[in-house]
């Protein structure tokens, strides 16, 4: 499917599997998760059972309708997966999606205790900022924004944490090479 406002298609979730000789195998669709709208990006745990990935508020029949302009339109959400016998399953959504804001760009630390993601939820320093939220299961604490050392009155978006808890995201209101410059912290 293509998007209405710019002709492109829509993301979808896709698997490899990286051979020891170092090839990779050919990438197929993740049937299981993929909607006919965007999903992605995603982050795995460590041990490969747990997905976080990015979808559509349309899943939930979550959306604001606009009349003069004849037109849905929906937030992006966060979404948590299993694997089972190798299969994703059991996808459901976070408890701090709302339609009244996006949440995005999941990246779950090594030890699949905290998400880090982007939003632009109220409480941000300006734009889309980075979050963390704690996770326990299926129970996840409070949202926290990472504050000013970190943020900015513009965006930041695509957080990764490493496995030596290194943060790489990008920003365009740190001063930089223009556009969504790379940036990590400690």
């Amino acid at each position: 499917k293509k998007s209405n406002f710019n002709d492109e298609p829509y993301l979808d979730l896709y698997k490899a599997t990286y051979n020891s000789n170092g090839t990779i195998s050919e990438a197929t669709a993740v049937e299981s998760l993929n909607t006919r709208w965007h999903d992605g990006p995603a982050s795995i745990s460590l041990d490969g059972n747990v997905m976080y990935y990015a979808s559509e508020s349309f899943n939930e029949k979550e959306f604001t309708k606009d009349k003069a302009k004849n037109a849905k339109f929906g937030k992006m959400y966060l979404y948590k997966a299993a694997k089972v016998d190798g299969l994703w399953t059991n996808s459901k959504p976070l408890p701090f999606n709302s339609s009244s804001y996006d949440v995005r760009n999941p990246s779950i630390s090594k030890d699949g205790k905290t998400l880090y993601f982007s939003s632009n939820m109220p409480g941000g320093e300006g734009g889309e900022d980075i979050w963390k939220v704690s996770v326990n299961g299926d129970e996840y604490g409070t949202p926290e924004n990472l504050g000013a050392s970190i943020n900015t009155e513009a965006n930041e978006s695509f957080p990764f944490i490493t496995d030596e808890n290194i943060l790489f995201f990008s920003s365009n209101g740190k001063e930089g090479f223009g556009g969504l410059d790379v940036f990590k912290v400690n």
